[in-house]
């Protein structure tokens, strides 16, 4: 919308005055805003050919139409089938809830065909009508699966007539949300014969509909893997990201989310499980260089609603600052990220990595690099995007690898693609939220000159023609012809795809490990293709062997042979999955191979837990190995690599293995003379009370009396002002070992005034390891002299145990601690405690502190929207009241929403997130009450899970990770992590400063 549009409106309303010479309007504001957006513009939807007309691409490329309206509508997946037929996913239900009136529109998946063979599919049939926002599709046995909130659903067509006949619950209970954002997506043929789904932010309780199936299980935070061919089992893998996911050829996977265009999953958490009690790093990494800052080059105007917000806002009409006019330079709505894995395009684009940006009408490349175990993903385009478009209708949501050898994109065509929710409500009753769900767009980019290949009929082929198939050089044709493989399970194949897997028959590099699975899937993997790909020139390959070998380590002496020489193998991504595949089994070699790998990579986490998951026993062995290693035992990260697995040993505790561990401790003294103690500190951090003083009865050894020793020196450290503060941190933390009584006067002490914070904040984390009435006292004595933090800090203290609760309340009720003390999150979890008698003391106590109905306050606070703000001010209510969760130039903590870009929301919206964050909670920002086996409790969000463990996040900012063996009970509170109640602590006149900061931000 340019300035003579804008013009036009004001002239048009007759309210032009309003912006030229008069300080006040002559009507309320939101009349003037009323009658000016009642005039807004509406975006002309343009056609198909229109719509190429204003897309700019790559020099190298050109984009042709494949299907669009009327044939189609809202595609949100796409899956192509053997025969090179389309199914389409149409979701006209995207922001239908916030429409003037109900269309009545359901999802549908539509069947497309290309009679003609030309490229172009021109008919289509209703395949399956009335599905509820199906957003993923993928082809098996004929039929389809389906993705669509809470189910996973089968559909068949038996008679060849386009339409399903059968139509089958198979999974349910998958989450979802209002605004359509957190749906499960992306289904993916994986390498391993198995589906992989993407569950979004939404999680759910998941279950199979299969009689005797699983039962249900959570899949929050995690990804779903199943096996077509029994669909009684699901498996929980390593998740991430929000709508997208995509594998490349070492069948690595890519994530992203609305401002995180690209991130990889580290490891497969299935391998976790099998050691228990190892605590999971965070699997989703960013690997772009510059994360949710990577900046785009729109090529499209803003809107004509954005550009009237910013002319409101010149003219104080409407809250917030002046953005400019300019459209945003950020991802905002990145989606569908997919790996290029055709052989249509010239040979530097293969492996590139795809996203787009459904706000910004554009598609970003990145280029991998290999750096180390992680990936790199370089901006491919410089100073302009892969390709962009001028027209606002484009929206970019998914891509997909065809037969054809090129990427589609699959262009959802909406006037409007921001969540209603999130559009400035005086404006959205003007706009309709739902324009275009009768349009829709699917674009072939290909390179320039692409005339359309015939694509051969896979269906019609012989078991034996489609082993050749997994040898094509476009990655569409191996997953299909390995599907089909699978799903017939004809053994006539077997004889050729060994041949491939071999090397033979002009086997290409990637058809070699496509036929290694394929072989895999029917059951007739053998020792020579397993080996021959073990010691194959390319990495890929041995990559791949790898971990198809797994299953035959410990009965076949070729393949653990051949595994073992791994060891010494160039590329780096081999030697770590190595460290996880040689876990699969018990061979002679094992303890070896991860000996030598900590002690090549034991410095890189990822490598070390990696080894560590592999060694559910034998990590007495891997420690006896690495101290005994003089030269090992001379390298800096000696130490800190066998504390590690000291720990580790400790938690599992083995009478064998904690011994060995012992045994060892005379020879750690060349390391450094308080090696002995820091070990034997590791070895029992991680059991409490008696099983602790078991452990070190059954470690014997001088193991008590070094822990007797430790304990006297850091008592004396402690308390000494003259050391270094790190020095006398791990001191008090160190007292955490002793009995109670033996350090209590040491530890009352030291909350003074006198000592530091980060001092007086070691001594609270260290009071919380004991279950002693008198930790609540200390507490409760030392309240009034805690600084802000550290009451918060101490309060979670008070609250891990119902004793020290009542204790906390008694101090309350005598005014000891003043109920506004009590921050509104606390009071809330103390309201809904699972102790009942705890629940209902605190509703009593805190009845006069009853949060406000919040209708009311956000009525109240309406006036803040009109009161001029400061934003230096404002970035001082940020860091008092924010910065615990959310992170904005460089202060605070990237725990909560992203708060980068919110002022797009409108202010309105803003501040009715920041007074009312319970009206409608995105299930990864809720709260949780987890109990663990000593009875403690702990509260807070739920940052990232593994098959082994949680990060959960605590209102004072700190974060633990808690096992799940550990763990007895957890509960949500259905609240958000973001408390009621922040107008007790923030004024009108406050609040209207936060918001003009947040607004300011670019």
């Amino acid at each position: 919308m340019n300035i003579k549009s804008i013009a036009y409106i004001l002239l048009f309303s007759g309210l032009t005055s309003l912006f030229l010479g008069q300080e006040k309007p002559s009507q309320p504001v939101n009349e003037t805003i009323d009658k000016l957006a009642s005039k807004l513009p509406r975006l002309k939807a343009s056609t198909p050919a229109e719509s190429l007309e204003q897309i700019e691409i790559h020099s190298d490329f050109e984009l042709q139409l494949v299907a669009s309206e009327p044939l189609i509508r809202d595609p949100g997946a796409i899956a192509i089938d053997e025969s090179n037929r389309m199914y389409v996913c149409e979701l006209p239900e995207y922001n239908a809830y916030a429409a003037n009136e109900d269309s009545g529109e359901s999802g549908a998946v539509k069947l497309l065909t290309d009679g003609n063979g030309d490229g172009k599919y021109d008919s289509a049939t209703t395949f399956l009508s009335d599905i509820p926002y199906p957003t993923a599709v993928i082809c098996w046995d004929g039929g389809v699966f389906i993705g669509s909130s809470p189910d996973i659903i089968y559909a068949k067509d038996t008679n060849d007539d386009g339409k399903a006949d059968i139509r089958e619950v198979v999974f349910t209970g998958f989450g979802s949300d209002k605004a359509g954002e957190g749906h499960l997506n992306s289904f993916r043929w994986g390498l391993d014969n198995r589906i992989h789904i993407s569950t979004n932010l939404t999680g759910g309780e998941v279950r199979a509909m299969a009689e005797g199936g699983m039962k249900a299980q959570s899949v929050r935070g995690r990804g779903f893997v199943f096996d077509p061919r029994d669909l009684s089992r699901f498996e929980l893998t390593t998740g991430g990201g929000q709508h997208g996911m995509s594998m490349d050829n070492w069948a690595r996977k890519y994530v992203c989310s609305n401002s995180v265009p690209a991130q990889m999953l580290m490891f497969d958490d299935r391998y976790l499980a099998r050691n228990p009690n190892l605590k999971s790093l965070d699997a989703a990494v960013n690997i772009a260089p510059d994360g949710k800052f990577t900046h785009l080059f729109r090529i499209s105007k803003a809107e004509p609603w954005r550009e009237l917000r910013t002319m409101l806002r010149r003219t104080k009409q409407f809250a917030g600052s002046d953005e400019g006019g300019k459209p945003f330079g950020f991802f905002t709505g990145a989606t569908g990220i997919t790996v290029y894995r055709g052989d249509a395009w010239p040979e530097q684009y293969h492996g590139n990595l795809f996203v787009g940006d459904v706000a910004n009408n554009l598609v970003y490349r990145a280029r991998l690099e290999n750096k180390g175990l992680r990936v790199i993903a370089h901006r491919a385009d410089q100073g302009k995007e892969f390709l962009a478009s001028k027209d606002l209708w484009f929206r970019p949501v998914q891509f997909e690898n065809a037969p054809d050898g090129c990427l589609y994109v699959l262009d959802i065509s909406r006037e409007l693609i921001e969540g209603a929710a999130f559009l400035p409500p005086e404006f959205l009753k003007y706009l309709d939220p739902v324009s275009g769900n009768d349009r829709g767009r699917i674009y072939r980019i290909a390179p320039k000159g692409f005339q359309s290949r015939a694509t051969e009929d896979l269906r019609a082929l012989s078991a034996r023609e489609l082993a050749s198939i997994v040898n094509h050089t476009n990655g569409w044709h191996r997953d299909t012809a390995q599907r089909l493989l699978y799903a017939r399970q004809d053994k006539s194949a077997v004889s050729a795809l060994r041949a491939i897997a071999r090397g033979q028959e002009s086997a290409t590099t990637s058809g070699r490990y496509t036929a290694l699975y394929a072989l895999g899937g029917l059951g007739s993997a053998d020792e020579e293709s397993i080996v021959s790909c073990l010691i194959s020139p390319n990495p890929i390959v041995r990559y791949h062997a790898l971990k198809v070998s797994e299953s035959f380590l410990g009965t076949s002496t070729a393949i653990s042979d051949a595994v073992t020489s791994l060891l010494t193998d160039e590329d780096l991504r081999v030697k770590y999955q190595l460290a996880y595949s040689i876990g699969e089994a018990t061979i002679t070699t094992k303890v070896p191979i991860l000996t030598a790998l900590l002690k090549q990579f034991g410095d890189d986490a990822y490598m070390q837990m990696a080894v560590l998951s592999s060694l559910s026993d034998g990590m007495g062995d891997v420690f006896t190995l690495l101290q005994s290693d003089e030269a090992f035992r001379n390298d800096a990260g000696a130490l800190p690599l066998l504390t590690s697995l000291a720990s580790q040993i400790g938690a599992s505790n083995r009478p064998s293995e904690v011994a060995m561990v012992v045994r060892s401790l005379e020879s750690l003294e060349s390391i450094s003379p308080d090696a002995p103690s820091q070990i034997v500190e590791a070895l029992v951090s991680q059991q409490q009370g008696e099983a602790r003083s078991a452990l070190l009865a059954a470690a014997g050894g001088g193991a008590t009396e070094l822990i007797d020793e430790l304990i006297i020196e850091s008592k004396t450290k402690a308390v000494n002002r003259a050391l270094r503060l790190d020095v006398r941190t791990d001191a008090i933390r160190s007292l955490g070992l002793a009995e109670f009584e033996v350090v209590k006067s040491e530890l009352a002490s030291l909350l003074d005034l006198k000592e530091s914070f980060e001092i007086q904040a070691s001594v609270i984390e260290t009071l919380a390891k004991f279950d002693d009435d008198a930790v609540a006292q200390i507490l409760i004595t030392q309240w009034p002299t805690f600084a802000p933090l550290l009451r918060s800090r101490a309060l979670e203290v008070l609250l891990a145990r119902k004793s020290s609760i009542n204790s906390m309340l008694d101090a309350v009720e005598d005014d000891s601690i003043s109920t506004g003390e009590i921050d509104p999150l606390r009071i809330q979890f103390l309201r809904k405690h699972p102790n009942q008698d705890v629940a209902d003391r605190a509703s009593r106590i805190f009845a006069k502190s009853t949060v406000s109905n919040r209708d009311e306050v956000v009525k109240t606070y309406q006036s803040s929207l009109n009161l001029a703000g400061n934003r230096a001010n404002g970035k001082a209510v940020f860091k008092k009241n924010c910065s615990s969760c959310h992170r904005l130039e460089d202060v605070g903590n990237s725990i909560g929403a992203d708060l980068n870009g919110i002022r797009n929301r409108g202010l309105p919206s803003v501040m009715l997130n920041i007074l009312d964050p319970n009206r409608e909670v995105k299930p990864k920002y809720l709260t949780y009450i987890v109990i663990d086996e000593d009875g403690r409790s702990t509260t807070g969000m739920i940052t990232s899970e593994s098959a082994n463990s949680l990060t959960l996040r605590r209102p004072d900012g700190t974060e633990t990770i808690m096992l799940r063996t550990d763990i007895q009970a957890m509960k949500s509170t259905g609240l958000s992590f973001m408390p009621e109640g922040l107008e007790k602590q923030i004024s009108k006149q406050q609040m209207a400063d936060l918001l003009t900061y947040l607004d300011s931000l670019q």
